[in-house]
């Protein structure tokens, strides 16, 4: 099998195959893990907002990878505290976040990490005294997970899937597909399957192979700020609520520097092009001296911004993932959506599709217990 995107759900799919005995080449026109999966928050989470949507089962199965992810690779993933202000003015009030917050903790019961905890507005400001203290009526504490370097899990699973005998290419750009392998750099590879990784880059893949298929991504961009320690800068990370737009924003404390983001827009051009815009770090700067008054955030307070498309499915609001069969090309399947956190599970349901495909009984999976080892350790 051919692989193309070298993302976190193309390293995934690369390990999980390997592991249970197909033939894998991955193939990405940049660096491993250099694009959608470096541009992301750089969380392991349930998603706490979802459950507004009541997608109850999303919200499961990433509590169910968030806990799997503790436990197969926690060099890199660990526990972290969050902390939800409530004002006033929020659109979500003290019972909506606490039904919330039982909600999350049943869906997750067996989790390893602690249980919420709801504290009064007394309690908020002496343990976060940097909260703007206007309006505020307390805060809800619950925890999830932060994977600090996204890039390394990329790495550590493309390292697994290349001892169990892998191929991979980097810098290497496809120039056409077609129903018996994939053709790149002057070189043509067989394969009985292909797989379409390719994050925001989906649909331009799609245009090398001789296949007629809607448009699967609609992509929404998103925008981070890097900034360093301030002033009332909090222990743990922020989820607050925009004043501006109600949408939820993070303060997260990230490498001895601070994560402020993201924006979410929708992004039409090309992925190769996005950046992030002089309003997106007025918006992203407006919200954190909001928020935290002491900060006094200016431009000049930022060490570096970056921005990355979402692959979200076309015209869905859904962080679901699917993964889109072509008739024209049956050996072809493209990855459509998808989560940093759900990255293993979307592999072994890409996989054992993959082997249903190809006729035979799949192998047992055994990304949910083979220990991803540090690389100081190999």
């Amino acid at each position: 099998m051919v692989i193309i995107g070298g993302g976190i759900n193309g390293a995934g799919i690369a390990r999980d195959a390997a592991m249970r005995g197909l033939n894998v080449l991955l193939i990405d026109k940049g660096d491993l893990g250099a694009a959608t999966t470096s541009a992301s928050t750089r969380l392991i989470h349930g998603g706490l907002r979802y459950l507004e949507h009541f997608e109850f089962g999303l919200v499961r199965e990433s509590l169910r990878e968030r806990e799997i992810l503790l436990k197969i690779a926690p060099h890199l993933v660990k526990p972290l505290a969050m902390t939800i202000p409530i004002y006033r003015q929020s659109k979500r009030g003290w019972p909506t976040i606490q039904a919330g917050m039982i909600l999350y903790d049943l869906l997750s019961w067996r989790k390893s990490l602690p249980r919420y905890r709801m504290l009064s507005r007394s309690e908020t400001l002496e343990c976060w005294p940097g909260l703007n203290p206007q309006g505020l009526v307390g805060s809800a504490v619950y925890y999830d997970a932060q994977v600090e370097f996204p890039e390394r899990l990329v790495g550590e699973n493309v390292r697994s899937a290349c001892e169990f005998g892998a191929e991979v290419l980097t810098h290497t750009r496809v120039t056409s597909l077609t129903g018996s392998g994939v053709q790149f750099a002057g070189q043509f590879v067989e394969a009985s399957v292909i797989i379409n990784a390719a994050g925001p880059w989906v649909d331009l893949v799609l245009e090398r192979a001789p296949v007629k298929s809607p448009k699967l991504i609609g992509g929404t961009k998103g925008s981070h700020i890097i900034v360093p320690v301030f002033p009332g800068a909090p222990s743990n990370a922020i989820y607050l609520e925009a004043r501006s737009d109600g949408r939820p924003i993070f303060i997260i404390p990230w490498n001895k520097l601070f994560l402020i983001g993201t924006t979410y827009v929708r992004f039409e051009g090309n992925p190769d092009e996005v950046r992030c815009e002089d309003w997106e770090i007025d918006y992203l700067l407006s919200e954190a001296n909001l928020a935290l008054p002491d900060a006094q955030l200016t431009r000049d307070s930022i060490l570096d911004t970056y921005s990355g498309v979402r692959p979200l499915p076309n015209q869905s609001s859904t962080r679901r993932h699917y993964i889109r069969e072509h008739p024209q090309l049956p050996n072809l399947l493209s990855i459509v959506g998808g989560k940093l956190t759900t990255y293993r599970s979307l592999s072994e349901e890409c996989v054992d599709l993959i082997f249903r495909k190809l006729g035979k009984e799949p192998p047992p999976c055994r990304t949910a217990t083979e220990v991803l080892t540090a690389d100081e350790h190999r």
